[in-house]
């Protein structure tokens, strides 16, 4: 059966670069975004750079202040909470879903599993987390729910920049291990251990989160700015 993609816009692929440069902080919390200057910087017209910048504010990575600029959003730990607690909520079924499946197609998962190893051999960090996306939009693809991960993917952008920091600060050998013992555990038809490792592949941001609130406060939007505070239980499914 065919496949039919839609044809990438402009905006889409700024949208894609501006959106991995927040998450990879080169753009940092609280940098302006000079419209004349990213124009020039991708060669285009102000009309896709807007409709990017758009998306991107509606996802929360930008901040767009009439009468004073267009910014990149601090980072919110009430954003980052709710990310982690949709993940835990869409992911693990789904992933049980796929353990489930008595034949599974996982060819694309694991080639970009050794992408991922080139990167952490290249120490390239970057690069990684790019393919961490398309390791798990590939196994969302492979269990046939695409959908759910654009809509986990258009929520966590405050996440992962949250998985950045602990990544630059532990190096990729955890994640990398995790995804290959996952991998292994959904092609082995191992339901229970593949709902324990991605729990255990999930875990750890929030405590990462809480410990970069008391150690970098600048990085982050304050209770009082307006967010609020989320407290989540855990799952039981």
């Amino acid at each position: 059966m065919q496949t039919q993609t839609r044809r990438r816009s402009r905006a889409d692929l700024i949208h894609d670069r501006l959106r991995h440069l927040i998450v990879t902080l080169e753009l940092q919390p609280g940098q302006p975004l000079v419209e004349k200057q990213l124009c020039e910087t991708f060669g285009v017209s102000r009309t896709p750079l807007r409709e990017a910048i758009l998306r991107l504010a509606e996802h929360g990575l930008v901040t767009v202040a009439p009468q004073h600029g267009t910014f990149v959003s601090v980072i919110s730990p009430r954003a980052v909470r709710l990310a982690h607690f949709l993940r835990e909520s869409l992911e693990l079924p789904v992933i049980r879903r796929l353990a489930a499946q008595p034949v599974r197609h996982l060819d694309r998962a694991w080639e970009i599993l050794l992408e991922q190893k080139i990167m952490a051999a290249r120490n390239d960090q970057a690069g990684f987390i790019l393919l961490d996306d398309q390791f798990h939009r590939a196994l969302f693809d492979i269990a046939g729910l695409p959908e759910i991960w654009d809509v986990i993917h258009a929520k966590k952008g405050h996440l992962d920049r949250v998985r950045f920091l602990q990544g630059s600060m532990r190096g990729v050998t955890v994640p990398l291990a995790q995804h290959e013992i996952l991998l292994d555990a959904i092609a082995r038809g191992a339901v229970k251990d593949t709902e324990r490792l991605l729990r255990e592949h999930l875990e750890g941001s929030l405590d990462f989160l809480e410990k970069h609130l008391r150690e970098r406060p600048e990085l982050f939007v304050t209770d009082s700015e307006g967010q609020g505070d989320l407290e989540l239980p855990p799952l039981a499914l």
